[in-house]
């Protein structure tokens, strides 16, 4: 059972303010509406949700909100309202899950998970240290200068950009160069010369980012405070990632995903590997823009992520991998669960959990498996640890299942990650992939001028679209018909539990 302890913390905590405002006459500040915390999830959760709350009032039922990821390792949390108090956990409770109850430090602060200590984050804004050369080296500039945007999505007014060295090597005067206007929102500088620093701001210099590192080419937004390329190819790269992307073991499933716009069509994804050797090889090649990738030996990868569309455009990606072996590691891993994430299982017949899990490589060297099941109203079933690496459970009614894995080993190191599961009543042979035919299906555009994938034909590809199959094979009434061609999103030439599946993974990257 999990233990809170933050009713009787909340009580002390306000006595404390309440006394303070006696003898002060005011109030130390609270979470304001609108304040964004972080977090650096840096331990061995999966998942981080921010649970917060004053006496008697919560930002959500326990664990909370599940928090937003900003950048590599670092989640956020925008308030809705006041709160006092704050615990960061992974879903779950107890030792190990969760945080200790503790009072919010204020806007823009980030909490390591590992450490156990709260610092400012150096997206938020502070005032500039002029002539602090950032730690870390900028990204190669063009020849002759370097080029930078700015996403004004915070509305300043005038935007500017202040670049420099050193303090007597910099591009102009507090505030910099008034940036050009590109399009709505975006801006755009040049420099006549390389220069490591940057920082962003508003007329006369208010509001500004920190110290940023000079990232050229690229856009920084500044209401994320996060950087990205700038596209402005017919084919607009919205996202593409790895997961994991760092410590990667042999053995390790990769899932990868992305997302591209088009303005003449569906866009096609291929998903390529490129070893240290130089030897390239097709992962997949699909519409619904993911896939996964197991690495069989250690060294250096490139995986490329190529986009293109119906008119003959195209774009790429690229990201570095680098997969080690866990013959020696001393903590737990999760490599693979089979079924996968978002796969289907059917009511009333059994299903098995498959772990493959490695590390551990301390004491007996033995892993330990533990298997937390949530049924659809969220019902659980009472967990105990154990030497088998599959669990059964079944499923008795329709809707979403959890299934949260934990593997310890000896030094009761654990590791835990969670798994959803759709409860059907139609057939499962196997459980499907997240790769789908490698073999591109030869109509990305449906004669019915919908989007493949949008069966029911209202403009938008969503989770209605995906229970509207899994309803059709289970012929409910009223969902005894459907369009193969907007169904068949695997291009296999028929809608199956794939079709669904596949839809789930494209609306969820």
């Amino acid at each position: 059972m999990v233990k809170h302890q933050h009713k009787v913390l909340s009580l002390i905590l306000c006595a404390a303010l309440l006394f303070t405002a006696l003898m002060c006459g005011t109030v130390s500040a609270f979470a304001a509406a609108g304040d964004t915390v972080y977090v650096r999830l840096n331990n061995s959760w999966s998942n981080v949700y921010c649970y917060m709350w004053t006496d008697g009032d919560q930002n959500a039922a326990w664990p909370g909100i599940q928090m937003t990821k900003v950048s590599d390792g670092v989640y956020s949390y925008t308030l809705p309202k006041s709160y006092a108090n704050i615990i960061f956990n992974n879903g779950s409770g107890g030792n190990g899950n969760q945080t200790n109850d503790m009072g919010y430090p204020g806007a823009g602060q980030i909490y390591d998970l590992s450490s156990g200590s709260w610092s400012t984050y150096s997206g938020g804004s502070v005032t500039p240290t002029q002539g602090t050369t950032p730690v870390v080296s900028p990204t190669t500039p063009a020849s002759g200068g370097v080029t930078v945007y700015l996403k004004n999505t915070a509305g300043w007014s005038n935007p500017n950009c202040y670049m420099w060295n050193s303090d007597s090597d910099k591009n102009a005067s507090w505030p910099g160069v008034t940036m050009t206007k590109v399009e709505d929102n975006i801006y755009s500088y040049t420099a006549s010369k390389e220069y490591s620093g940057c920082i962003f701001n508003g007329s006369g210099g208010s509001p500004q980012t920190s110290d940023l590192t000079t990232m050229n080419g690229q856009i920084y937004d500044n209401s994320t405070n996060t950087w990205s390329v700038y596209d402005t190819s017919p084919i607009q790269v919205k996202s593409y990632s790895a997961d994991p992307d760092s410590s990667v073991y042999v053995g390790t499933t990769v899932d990868l995903t992305a997302n591209a716009v088009s303005s003449s069509g569906t866009v096609v994804y291929k998903f390529s590997v490129t070893n240290a050797s130089g030897a390239t090889s097709q992962i997949a090649q699909n519409y619904t823009g993911a896939a996964s990738w197991t690495p069989t030996a250690t060294g250096n990868y490139t995986i490329t992520f190529d986009f293109s569309d119906t008119a003959g455009n195209t774009n790429s990606r690229t990201m570095k991998i680098n997969v080690e072996s866990d013959a020696s590691l001393v903590k737990p891993i999760i490599k693979s669960v089979v079924p996968g994430n978002l796969n289907m299982v059917k009511r009333n017949v059994s299903a098995t959990v498959s772990v493959n899990a490695g590390g551990g490589k301390t004491g007996t060297n033995l892993l330990f498996y533990k298997y937390i099941v949530k049924d659809p109203n969220g019902v659980s079933n009472t967990p105990y640890y154990t030497l088998s690496s599959t669990y059964s459970f079944t499923p008795t009614m329709l809707g979403k299942y959890t299934v949260e894995v934990f593997v310890q080993a000896s030094d009761n190191t654990t590791v835990n990650k969670t798994y959803t599961y759709t409860a059907t009543d139609s057939d499962v042979t196997a459980p499907t992939n997240v790769t789908t035919p490698e073999v591109v299906p030869t109509s990305p555009t449906s004669a019915t001028g919908y989007q493949v994938g949008d069966v029911n034909m209202d403009g938008a590809v969503n989770v209605k679209d995906a229970t509207y199959i899994q309803k059709y094979i289970a012929k409910y009434v009223g969902y005894l018909d459907i369009n193969v061609e907007l169904g068949d999103v695997t291009g296999d030439g028929v809608v199956t539990i794939k079709d669904s599946t596949a839809i789930q993974r494209m609306i969820n990257m």
